[in-house]
């Protein structure tokens, strides 16, 4: 099952904040997620705008966890990154993650890993490590955009993630700011808007999910302290377990 929405731009921070994951079926309380592969079209604002591409894939491993990635890359830039999981009853629980970023020849890197028997979480940033202490509902910062869906598709009032992010935590909310009709070459959905409010930021992130498609992102819009618009849609949608 594919659905087909408009190219626009996007900084390269901006791939990170995009939750990506829905059903077409009826949402069952008792439903496992359902596996996909979603492409997306974007321009990447550099020195110049740049053609990219991203895909992104949720799977369940061998051993019972699940994985979830994203890549994304253009001419001269590659981001990947995934995060290792567990899930019961709609609650995500981070095991590890790992980032990667190449641009212009330059590499970034940041590797955490979740312990919650020993307490603890350890963040590698190049090499480098921090430790803070575990806490319950820790996210990471792919796991939080599996967890805001949940959440969604619960009716859950308060929508604030605690992420383990650079060696600290930080705090991501969501404000509900109503309902809006969106047209799209897939077709038209009545969407809830929401607005993330993030510690320390300086632009504003707004994101379109449709309740009709258990709460896929439709649309994602960053605006940045310049004033400057990037806009990411999604091109292209395929459920694995079929």
């Amino acid at each position: 099952m594919t659905g087909y929405l408009s190219i626009s731009r996007l900084s390269w921070k901006f791939w990170a904040l995009f939750a990506v994951q829905a059903s077409l079926m009826p949402y069952s309380a008792t439903a496992e997620p359902r596996p996909f592969i979603a492409t997306y079209s974007a321009n990447i604002d550099l020195l110049i705008d740049l053609p990219a591409s991203a895909h992104r894939e949720l799977k369940r491993s061998e051993n019972g966890t699940w994985h979830f990635s994203n890549n994304a890359s253009a001419l001269m830039a590659k981001q990947q990154e995934w995060s290792e999981l567990s899930y019961s009853n709609g609650q995500w629980i981070p095991l590890a993650y790992h980032y990667e970023r190449k641009l212009l020849g330059r590499t970034r890197s940041i590797d955490i890993n979740f312990d919650e028997t020993k307490g603890r979480i350890t963040t590698l940033v190049n090499g480098d490590p921090w430790r803070q202490l575990w806490e319950p509902r820790v996210q990471d910062r792919l796991s939080y955009q599996l967890q805001l869906r949940e959440d969604l598709k619960s009716d859950r009032e308060e929508l604030d993630y605690r992420i383990a992010d650079g060696g600290q935590i930080k705090n991501y909310r969501f404000t509900r700011l109503g309902q809006e009709m969106l047209k799209t070459p897939a077709g038209e959905f009545e969407c809830i808007r929401l607005q993330l409010d993030r510690q320390g930021q300086q632009h504003t992130t707004l994101i379109w999910m449709a309740p009709e498609l258990d709460y896929l992102t439709v649309r994602l819009l960053r605006i940045d302290n310049e004033g400057r618009e990037h806009l990411m849609n999604l091109k292209e949608l395929e459920y694995t377990d079929e």
